[in-house]
């Protein structure tokens, strides 16, 4: 049970206000604060606000929305004496909204200790509503079980001196965050959820001179879900909370953070987008964001469809006409036009280009040739569109522009027997290189000797 009055941080309390530049007896203290809480790289202990100390003080006031003036003043000492949680607001000097989420939806929690602040088991009922907020927003089923059970989750009031994470000072309660990236007990459980009893007093709902215990049990189970503290004022992960006060909501801030978290899926889910087509899809982003796509229907033709605006609707099925037996190769030139390539009813390679970036097409145009595979395109680093194919002979034949954006070189062969499409691709130093199945049916490759 706790004492009948405490002052959070004693010594922050206590201290004089203090300029930047300035020296103060104690101000190590602040300085503790500080590093205990993510602002300052490692605990220092010059009595002065100087410039690591200054800048560590800045941030401590942006995350919680007071002036930022970079001095201890009254306003940092009034919000740095107040109660608040353990774990920190800051990891490696960055604000951060989460940490790791859990592998499984289904937790168990159990109770050991409780405190005579409170009558009877209330204050067990309390941290059981405040799992149910969670769970009604996060995917999470909690299930009670005894503590000889093996809980995910161990929750109990300990003296502030907790060996595990000391609250001495003005610690109300302290948690941990998921297996993966723990900081207490790091990857074993159960994970706690400690509340000092000691040097705070409890209750249920607010009272005077008391913290609720909803409240503080609604912040400490957002960490076990991975959520880090916010600097959104109102939150209820937030990192400081009066006495006589309660904050039993989920706000917005909060429900977003633990739904991004743990989003049901990365993916949309399936949409049709219609039409009836006979060959593989090949995709690109034109030079304003909007992505194409392109695929031989029925009748032979291409087909296209593009999105109305970057992330947008679809445009509907719109034919390119022409009849080609091979998937589609695409690819952006330089300038932004996307063009793209596949294989005639006379195996010669054809090509259609857009006028301008995002505008019509040029019409088909024949490139020569006779290829028995489909086409890879690449850009070089200069900005040279080329394309590759297997000629009759089984060897790798190639085209490239003359110059960006230009016309075409005429065929060249690079020799070998290949037996399947081929890949391309460029490497990070900006040489092309291409690969594909040989007669052995090993991968061979070749590669620009310079870029």
């Amino acid at each position: 049970m706790a004492q009948a009055a405490f002052i959070a941080f004693p010594e922050v309390a206590k201290l004089p206000t203090v300029d930047v530049g300035e020296r103060a007896d104690g101000l190590e203290a602040v300085q503790g604060y500080l590093s205990r809480f993510g602002y300052l790289p490692d605990s220092r202990t010059t009595s002065m606000v100087d410039t690591t100390t200054s800048r560590a003080l800045t941030k401590y006031q942006e995350f919680n929305g007071i002036p930022a003036t970079g001095a201890f003043d009254e306003h940092t000492r009034t919000l740095m004496t107040q109660s608040r949680c353990g774990m920190a607001d800051l990891r490696d000097g960055v604000e951060f909204a989460t940490t790791c989420g859990w592998t499984r939806r289904v937790l168990t929690f159990a109770f050991d200790t409780g405190t005579g602040d409170v009558a009877g088991n209330q204050e067990f009922d309390a941290v059981r509503s405040a799992f149910g907020s969670w769970a009604s927003v996060a995917g999470f089923t909690f299930n009670e079980v005894a503590p000889n059970q093996n809980p995910d989750i161990l929750v109990g009031w300990r003296p502030a001196n907790d060996p595990d994470h000391s609250m001495v000072g003005g610690i109300l309660a302290h948690a941990d965050f998921p297996p993966g990236c723990g900081v207490v007990t790091n990857g074993s459980l159960p994970k706690p959820v400690h509340f000092d009893d000691t040097e705070h007093m409890w209750s249920i709902g607010a009272a005077a001179g008391a913290f609720d215990v909803e409240t503080v049990a609604l912040h400490e189970l957002g960490h076990i879900l991975g959520l880090g503290h916010s600097s959104v004022a109102g939150a209820v992960m937030a990192p400081s909370v009066g006495p006589n006060s309660t904050k039993t909501t989920l706000t917005q801030d909060d429900i977003d953070g633990v739904r991004n978290l743990y989003a049901p899926s990365a993916w949309s889910g399936w949409e049709s987008l219609g039409g009836v087509i006979t060959s593989d899809i090949a995709t690109c982003v034109n030079s304003d964001g909007r992505m194409e796509f392109f695929a031989r229907g029925t009748d032979g033709a291409v087909w296209h469809q593009w999105q109305t605006a970057p992330s947008n609707g679809w445009s509907g099925w719109e034919s390119l006409g022409g009849v080609i037996t091979s998937d589609i190769a695409t690819c952006v030139n330089s300038d932004g036009r996307m063009e793209f390539f596949a294989r005639g009813t006379d195996n010669a390679v054809w090509h259609q280009w857009q006028t301008a970036p995002s505008n019509g097409w040029s019409g088909w145009e024949s490139l020569g040739g006779v290829i028995t595979s489909d086409i890879a395109v690449g850009r070089n680093r200069d900005g040279r569109m080329e394309f590759f194919a297997r000629g009759t002979d089984g060897a790798v034949w190639h085209q490239w522009q003359t110059a960006p954006s230009n016309g075409w070189s005429g065929w060249e062969s690079l020799g070998g027997v290949i037996t399947s499409n081929i890949a391309v691709n460029l490497n990070s130093d900006g040489r092309m290189e291409f690969f594909a199945r040989g007669t052995d049916n090993a991968v061979w490759h070749q590669w620009r000797t310079q870029a």
